[in-house]
């Protein structure tokens, strides 16, 4: 994935940021993993902060792709579209990682409780388990983003 190559960190700095633009179709979502855990890596981040991340991206991205996407498309009135697209954007920061996916539509997630036979639904309360926090917002160019904070550090690191 020639993105990848985007994912440097500035010498001498613990930040560090990387973004990547996709289509908006179910493959996205396993583009976006390999490209959070491709980074995250070359970051020299832990596998425990690494996992976290690629499960929240993977939610993410698919939330973007299932309803955002979808929700844009109807919004505009067609059945499928080619310029649907997903940002996914990662800012390593001292303490935190910032992960945040943009797509076109501007209706926000609501978090729901799945029941036992569902398939879907469960995606925000993942999110909701393994970060910090989580929230939405409209952009006031069009669309929305989700945003979820990650603590580099757990618990068992900070003695």
């Amino acid at each position: 994935m020639s993105a990848v190559a985007e994912c440097t960190r500035p010498p001498h700095t613990e930040v560090a940021s990387a973004s990547l633009e996709l289509r908006a179709v179910l493959p996205a979502a396993r583009q976006a993993r390999t490209f959070t855990r491709q980074c995250l890596r070359l970051w020299d981040e832990g596998e425990e902060l690494i996992d976290a991340a690629v499960l929240i991206v993977c939610e993410l991205a698919t939330n973007a792709i299932r309803h955002g996407a979808a929700l844009l498309l109807a919004e505009r009135g067609v059945g499928h579209g080619p310029d649907a697209m997903i940002t996914l954007t990662l800012a390593l920061q001292p303490d935190v990682l910032h992960i945040e996916m943009r797509d076109g539509s501007a209706v926000l997630p609501v978090q729901r409780t799945a029941g036992q036979g569902d398939d879907c639904g469960r995606g925000l309360m993942i999110i909701a388990a393994l970060a910090e926090s989580w929230t939405a917002g409209r952009d006031p160019g069009g669309g929305k983003w989700v945003r979820a904070r990650l603590p580099r550090t757990t618990g068992a690191d900070t003695v």
